[in-house]
């Protein structure tokens, strides 16, 4: 009995023993792992990139010894510094995860629009930067000065530059000439006179195929409207305005035509999609706004996108806000509509939709005004003219050719 104890006991310290023996070799076979995974992995010296440039992990590597398990794509929609995980598998099967920091930069210089010669009237009390086009991609609060000297009470023209710098000190300089003129003696013109337009037969007949759909968009300006008279011409949806704000923190108001409208165009069989005109300068007032909009047409079958028309560029400037933080406005209302089961859509025309909006991110309503469309981006939704004639309203409405196969 004692004998076979001690056997026992000895065949415990051999199991121990080996136990450890095989830790030992396993904590050094790690560590010789680590050693020479810290060669695995050579990165560029350059870790800087673009604000919004399309850059994956790999791009930041200069030699990897082993496999990426995956090669994400890296969100560089703000600036600044980032970390950066990089998972790989490498030569002994293991999979290691390296973390490294890269910098996202802003190096586009602001956008500055002025007319040249820019023409102003003696003892104008306008300030002259209130017409000058002067924003940034990334920062609210670019710099924008006059340089020169000039007098709005005396009568002459005046060389002058605008120097535009953003907080990365991007730099963007435009010369122009103001012009102070003596005051014009206003006369009235008969706008009513000009005879030329869009008529929607014409349209019609152009753009009706299997997979298009023409119709108009309708707000007050229409006054009113025979929506029967449109249906029989072939008029099959309609984007009506259910209301906005008349100027930068105004109060939201409804489209005084809106429930008329809304309630002829649906008991007519003609499909109902909305825009609301905003002057939003936060995302909270922008999510607020898309919140009153969803309150006002809860009762109805909207089947359309309802569409976010934010298009105050005249004025831009005094928004203090950059193209990313309007793009954040536009998401907010936008996001607001979808999480309520609606399909969102931005209105914007050709200009600013190459120049400012994120297309990426939105469905796209675009306003273009041109007999060949050569416009090579994603929209769902083309507004043709804003000239059109149709009978069923007296004076001008926009027409607007929907691609019924480019909606999900």
């Amino acid at each position: 009995m004692k004998k076979y104890f001690n056997s026992f006991h000895w065949n415990q310290k051999i199991n121990i023993l080996i136990m450890v023996l095989f830790l030992i070799v396993f904590i050094l076979f790690m560590g010789m792992i680590y050693i020479t995974n810290k060669e695995d992995v050579i990165l560029k010296k350059d870790l800087t990139c673009e604000f919004r440039k399309e850059v994956y992990v790999m791009d930041f590597v200069f030699k990897l010894n082993g496999e990426v398990v995956d090669n994400y794509q890296i969100d560089t929609s703000e600036v600044g510094k980032k970390k950066v995980s990089l998972s790989y598998r490498n030569r002994y099967g293991f999979v290691v995860r390296k973390s490294f920091e890269i910098e996202v930069k802003d190096v586009t210089a602001p956008i500055v629009v002025v007319d040249n010669p820019y023409i102003v009237e003696k003892d104008s009390l306008t300030d002259i930067m209130d017409n000058i086009f002067c924003a940034d991609d990334y920062d609210d609060k670019v710099t924008c000065n006059i340089v020169g000297k000039y007098d709005l009470s005396k009568v002459g023209k005046y060389d002058l530059k605008i120097i535009a710098i953003d907080q990365s000190e991007n730099i963007t300089t435009r010369e122009f000439s103001l012009h102070v003129i003596e005051e014009q003696k206003r006369t009235l013109s008969n706008h009513s006179q000009n005879l030329t337009y869009t008529n929607f037969e014409d349209i019609y007949k152009k753009y009706k195929k299997e997979n298009t759909r023409i119709g108009l968009d309708i707000s007050k300006w229409q006054q009113e409207v025979d929506f029967s008279r449109l249906k029989e011409q072939g008029v099959s949806f309609v984007m009506l305005k259910v209301g906005g704000q008349k100027k930068k923190g105004g109060e939201i108001s409804v489209d005084p035509n809106f429930y008329e409208n809304i309630d002829a165009a649906l008991r007519n069989g003609i499909e109902v999609g909305i825009y609301f005109y905003s002057y939003a300068t936060s995302e909270k007032e922008a999510q607020k706004q898309a919140r009153w909009v969803l309150q006002k047409v809860k009762d109805y079958d909207i089947t359309l996108p309802i569409a976010f028309d934010w298009e105050n560029w005249n004025t831009f400037t005094s928004f203090h806000i950059s193209f990313h933080t309007l793009n954040k406005i536009a998401n907010s209302f936008l996001q607001e509509v979808e999480k309520n089961g609606y399909q969102s859509m931005l209105y914007s025309s050709k200009y600013y939709l190459d120049t400012i909006w994120y297309q990426e991110n939105y469905t796209t309503w675009l306003a273009y005004y041109t007999k060949n469309n050569d416009y090579d981006k994603d929209y769902v939704m083309w507004q043709v003219c804003s000239d059109g004639k149709i009978d069923g309203i007296d004076g001008y409405v926009d027409i607007d050719v929907m691609y019924i196969d480019k909606f999900e």
